[in-house]
């Protein structure tokens, strides 16, 4: 099924969510963003805009703007929360119900919140997670884009607690997703799910993200529950 993802969100909000990208793979604490002419050319955007996107990245402890020293990247932030399930080392699989009906209880209520609290720099991350997701992905690629929505649908919400149980609950069933981004199916499902997601938040629907994110978990476990069944196929042609 084909569906039509609508993206109402600001162009400080792309290029605060380019900017986020650049630091986050190409910048460490300390470095400095180039002066605001030169992004403003990079970018192609006002002054007023590019201000705008900073604003947001500063929001989000990203980068200090020093007056005489320019944009600085700061150092992440730890996040409060540290989850270890390692404890259920070799007997993951015999916990994946449990993780299931953990994610069940607290992914719908990050999906609710999110909308109520999403920025136009989550919106714009979240559809660049989207542009990204296609079906001719290997396994690996499709869970990675995967675990990273719902991370940040976590960050969404503003509150880094969540991002940790969300996280740790990432690391406890790897494994499984992984086989279930194996079949073309859970690809699918997959992609599918978080366009809806992404309509809900973007349309800032707090009762439409948690109902889409229910059904999106229900289908996530009917599929893990059929794993064995499903033949493991490469990614589709684009």
């Amino acid at each position: 099924m084909q569906l039509t993802v609508q993206r109402p969100r600001t162009i400080s909000g792309d290029v605060a969510a380019r900017l986020e990208k650049h630091i986050a793979e190409d910048l460490a604490p300390g470095d400095r963003l180039p002066p605001e002419r030169e992004l403003c050319t990079a970018f192609g955007v006002s002054r007023a805009t590019l201000r705008e996107a900073l604003r947001a990245l500063e929001d989000r402890r990203l980068i200090e703007r020093r007056p005489g020293r320019g944009t600085v990247v700061l150092a992440a932030s730890e996040t409060p929360l540290q989850l270890n399930f390692a404890a259920f080392g070799d007997q993951v699989d015999d916990h994946v119900g449990q993780v299931s009906e953990l994610r069940r209880i607290v992914e719908p209520q990050v999906a609710e919140l999110a909308a109520r609290r999403a920025t136009d720099l989550d919106l714009a991350a979240l559809d660049a997670i989207l542009r990204e997701s296609h079906a001719g992905l290997t396994a690996e690629e499709s869970l990675r884009l995967d675990v990273e929505f719902h991370r940040r649908l976590a960050v969404a919400t503003g509150n880094p607690l969540l991002v940790g149980v969300c996280e740790a609950m990432n690391n406890l069933v790897h494994e499984v997703r992984l086989r279930s981004h194996w079949a073309r199916e859970g690809r699918r499902n997959s992609i599918e799910g978080h366009r809806r997601l992404y309509t809900a938040l973007a349309a800032h629907d707090p009762a439409a993200a948690r109902a889409v994110m229910d059904a999106h978990l229900a289908e996530v476990g009917e599929l893990i529950d059929k794993l064995d069944e499903l033949p493991r196929s490469e990614p589709e042609t684009r």
